[in-house]
């Protein structure tokens, strides 16, 4: 299967938990609701991605156990191509716990499991250099640095999400290859020491040939390459779980911008998207098809036509030369 977007990242089984208050030592605190779910940033985004239509593969690591055999099962049922995912043998699949109090403050536990050999794992470049977009979704620093020569020499889209722990990935080599930069207020702070204003970003942005795009959550996004500048409010809903959101956004957005190159409509996508998503419990149980998307936008007056006809047209690749 040829893929139009490959993935590369986390796969999680996020097991989540609603509480009235957060413990502290030494409480036992009962849980009014908990589910488990398959989570993960690469997974979240490559999930999306297949539900909008995208020919999408993901290239990631989990373990021969029986979390495994349900993320596989779930992303396949979704269209989501998995050649590219590795089963390694006596390894545990990554889980990712976090409980909630009734404020939304939450209490997070990672156990990376099978994910921290993902920067060992050789790219396969005969499944992804016929791709369009690369989406790297995490602070991997070899797999990032590998993900960045295939695109540079291949001539394909560079998409970069490096999450919460990427202080050791090398931005100052990483931006110069980079076509679609996503990150949060926070992490533009930490890895940039940015505020989110516009001058600041424009600038920003400018030092790079790409897009800079900033999740701001229920403030909504923005986004610029030094030029041109755009925002996009956030849609009401009524919020259920915001796990997740921020991968579906990013997929919302790659799959729009990569057919229209309008970044403002991308915005808005992206952000429609969120919305459906955090509608339902897990990072991926309310993730939209295209069809329910393009009913939410024509909704809140926005038509998309143009961007669901792209899917009906066979062999069209989107993409940029190489560099």
């Amino acid at each position: 299967m040829t893929v139009e977007v490959a993935a590369i990242g986390r796969v999680n089984i996020d097991i989540s938990m609603s509480v009235d208050r957060l413990p502290k030592q030494p409480d036992h605190v009962v849980s009014n609701d908990g589910y488990i779910s398959v989570g993960g940033s690469a997974a979240n985004f490559a999930m999306q991605s297949a539900r909008l239509g995208v020919k999408t593969g993901l290239v990631s690591c989990i373990g021969d156990d029986q979390y495994g055999q349900l993320a596989m099962k779930a992303l396949s049922k979704e269209g989501v191509d998995t050649k590219g995912v590795l089963v390694l043998e006596k390894q545990r699949t990554g889980l990712f716990f976090v409980a909630t109090d009734k404020t939304g403050t939450r209490m997070v536990f990672a156990n990376p499991g099978a994910n921290k050999f993902l920067d060992k794992h050789t790219l396969d470049e005969s499944y992804i250099n016929r791709a369009t977009v690369l989406h790297v979704a995490g602070g991997f620093p070899m797999m990032t640095t590998m993900a960045v020569e295939i695109a540079n020499t291949e001539g394909i889209i560079l998409s970069f999400d490096p999450g919460r722990a990427a202080s050791s990935v090398d931005f100052e080599k990483i931006l110069k290859k980079v076509d679609l930069l996503f990150v949060n207020t926070q992490e533009l702070k930490e890895y940039f020491n940015i505020a989110p204003s516009k001058s600041q970003l424009m600038s920003f942005a400018k030092t790079f040939p790409g897009i800079l795009i900033v999740k701001r959550g229920k403030k909504g996004a923005l986004a610029t390459d030094g030029f041109e500048y755009c925002s996009s409010p956030s849609f009401e809903v009524e919020v259920v779980d915001t796990l997740g959101s921020g991968d579906a956004f990013a997929a919302g957005f790659v799959t729009a911008w990569t057919r229209s190159e309008d970044i403002e409509q991308a915005l808005h996508i992206g952000n429609a998207i969120a919305a459906l998503t955090i509608t339902q419990k897990g990072a991926q149980n309310g993730q939209p098809s295209l069809e329910e998307l393009s009913a939410f936008m024509k909704k809140h007056g926005i038509n998309i036509n143009e961007i669901s006809r792209t899917f009906r047209t066979s062999g069209k690749r989107y993409g940029r030369r190489p560099r």
